[in-house]
Parts: C-alpha cells; structure tokens; sequence
C-alpha cells in the first residue's frame, strides 16, 4: 500500500511538473516582464541600499538607474545602425574582397569532373543579397528578435518600479507573510541564498562579458578587422547566454576575417586567438570567481539553458541560470525534492 501512495505521488508530481511547464509556456507575455523585473531588484537592491545609505531619495536613484538602463539598449541601437551603414557604405570593397577568395577556392573545386562555377555568379547573389532591402528585412528580423526581449518593457517597468519600492524591506514583508518565527526564517534564508547568488553571478558574469568584448575588439582590431568596436561589443552582449553566447559571438568577425586576411595563417591565428580569450575567462577564470555560489553543474545549465530557450527565447536564456538558482531554493524546501536538488549539484542551502 506504501508502495502504491509513493508511485501515486511520483506520478502527481510528473504531472504537476508538465501543468507547470505548460502554464509557464502559455503565460510568457506575462512572466517574463514579472522574471526580469524580480531579477533586476535584486541584482540592485545593493545599489538602492547604498543610495539609501546616502540618504539620496528613491525618485533619485530610480532616475538613475532607468537612465543608465536606456543608455546601454541606446549604445547598442546606435552601434548596430552605424555597422549596418558602414557595411552598406563599404559593399564594394567587400565584394571584391569576396571574389579574389572565392577565384582561388573555385580553382580547386572546378578540376572535379562535371563542375563548373564562376565566382562573378556567386559574388552578383551575394551583392544583390547587400541591399538596402536585405538590410530593412535583416533589422525586422532582429527587431523581431530583440521584440521578445524588450517588447514588455513597459510592464518589466512597471513591476521593477513595484519591485524596487519594496525590495529594500525584504526582511520585514518576509516576516509578514510568515508569522511562525521558524518558517519565517527559513523563508528569509531561502531568498537570501537567491539574492547572494544572483548578485554573484552578474557581478562576475558583467566582468567576464566585459573582458571578453573588450578582448574581441582588441583583437579585431590589431588583425584588421573591419567594425572591431561592434564584434567586441556583440561579444559582450552575447556572453550573457550561457555556455553558446561567447561561440555564437566568434562567428560573425571569423566570417568577415574568410574575407579580408590575405594568409591561412593570419585567419588560424585569429581563431587561435579567439579561443584563448574564450577559454580563459569562460572556462578557467569565471568559475574559479563563481566558487560555489551557484552549486549548478555543467549539464544543468546545457539542460536549463535548452528548457528555458524553447520556453521563452533568447529572455530565457539569458534567465536561465537565476531561473535554475530560484528552482533549487524552492526545490531545497521540499524533503521529497533532495533526490533533484542534489543531482542540480552539490547544495549549501539550508532546509
């Protein structure tokens, strides 16, 4: 009989688990503004607790940090048109850069038997391809994009204004809400694990993002790669997703690298390059900073990287791995969730 109420509740919670994956699919317009919001008070409940500290009012410092938010998307916007521009300006050049590669690899190619290419051919698609409408169409696609992300702007502000009013007294409305002295505390705890956590892993996360772009557009530079400052500032950008960000961010200044270094050796070397940059700070430095704040192993973030990605785009990516912390701590408080919680990875949380 034991048996059969353990398989009922197992089965319970596989059910539980697809109702809540369902709901969250379907609600996403909604909890992705409120997940955003939820994040972005904690990572600055630091910053409004020293404004507080300087006795600087709470309209001051929302002022700030809303200035300083628009600013960055503004930057981003602005690097995105003038490459976009430069690219369009510059398309000429570039073409014939592609025609001189594609005449020495198409030599090769044509002495197969029944295969004969032209590289003009090849280089007239691509330039009609370089147009102003292929640039109008690529921007709505990637405004597209960014439309998952930023398209609730609205109300993640609304929420973070909400958030922020109140993150500062976290302790007291945590009391509140339990009024047992033991329950309340393990509450408070538990959100403080979440807190110390993701404020960890942004700081080290905008650290280690910022070093890679800036190691990117560095290196761009120095081999002469056309739009250096866009690459290191994409690389920053992209690293904030986890584990293919930094990868996807490699592609684009390799493509162009094909088409403007003149020796194999010169490319080989950027790619060399390029992956020490990503491999000491993506694999030796920012773990060892991490330590064990986050207690996720590898194949937890690939997993919740995928999940969260099919779930809610590039959002959940990016929020994914404070989505796995917040679901560990709430996990922890279930006795019959340790099987889980351990195999997330070794666990200091208390429950």
């Amino acid at each position: 009989m034991e048996k059969e109420l353990r398989s009922i509740k197992g089965l319970l919670w596989i059910f539980l688990g697809v109702l809540l994956t369902y709901l969250i699919s379907v609600m996403a317009n909604l909890l992705i503004p409120l997940a955003l919001a939820l994040f972005i008070a904690i990572l600055l409940q630091p910053v409004l607790a020293w404004f507080e500290r300087k006795n600087i009012g709470f309209g001051i410092s929302l002022s700030v940090i809303s200035i300083s938010t628009l600013s960055g998307l503004a930057l981003f916007g602005i690097l995105v048109y003038q490459t976009g521009k430069s690219l369009m300006n510059e398309k000429d050049k570039l073409l014939s850069q592609i025609n001189v590669k594609l005449s020495s690899i198409l030599e090769k190619i044509n002495t197969l038997p029944g295969v004969e290419l032209e590289s003009i051919d090849i280089v007239d698609k691509i330039g009609q391809l370089m147009s102003y409408d292929w640039i109008i169409k690529s921007s709505s696609t990637f405004a597209g994009m960014l439309g998952d992300f930023t398209g609730s702007f609205f109300m993640t502000a609304i929420y973070l204004v909400a958030f922020l009013g109140g993150i500062l007294r976290y302790e007291q409305y945590i009391h509140y809400l339990q009024e047992d002295q033991v329950d309340s505390q393990k509450m408070l705890e538990g959100f403080e694990q979440v807190k110390t956590s993701i404020v960890t892993y942004m700081k080290v996360k905008f650290f280690m993002s910022l070093c890679t772009g800036v190691g990117y557009g560095l290196i761009c530079w120095m081999f002469g790669i056309d739009f250096p400052l866009f690459w290191g500032y994409l690389a920053f950008v992209l690293n904030f997703i986890p584990t293919v960000g930094s990868i996807i961010a490699t592609i684009p200044p390799l493509l162009l690298a094909l088409i403007q270094l003149d020796t194999t050796m010169a490319i080989v070397g950027l790619v060399l390059v390029l992956l020490v940059i990503q491999i000491t700070f993506g694999n030796v430095i920012e773990p060892k900073l991490m330590g064990n704040s986050l207690s996720l192993n590898t194949v937890v973030v690939i997993l919740g990287l995928v999940f969260w990605g099919y779930l809610w785009g590039i959002p959940g990516m990016v929020l994914s791995v404070p989505l796995l912390v917040l679901t560990k701590v709430i996990l922890a408080q279930f006795k019959e969730a340790q099987i889980l919680v351990r195999l997330m990875g070794s666990s200091n949380i208390s429950t």
